[in-house]
């Protein structure tokens, strides 16, 4: 169980090593290709981070949660 532990955090520190390179030569690039007058809109950091725009109304969102709650303040109860 510790070896497998142990592999899980390392391909984990492997993926975050390789998403900071990424990160890093896009945002230089980002940075030459401006210098010479061509814009990159997006980095690559926040495609990677990409989330649906929200399109619940509050009343809705606030809804969905107090369900949510319940179900495991029922959970807790069973």
């Amino acid at each position: 169980m510790r070896v497998f532990a142990a592999y899980c955090a390392a391909m984990a520190r492997e993926t975050d090593r390789d998403i900071a390179y990424r990160c890093y030569v896009t945002d230089t690039l980002k940075a030459i290709l401006s210098r010479l007058g061509t814009e990159l809109h997006t980095r690559y950091y926040d495609t990677l981070r990409l989330r649906p725009e929200e399109t619940r109304t509050a009343d809705e969102i606030i809804s969905n949660i107090t369900d949510k709650l319940r179900e495991l303040q029922e959970e807790d109860k069973n």
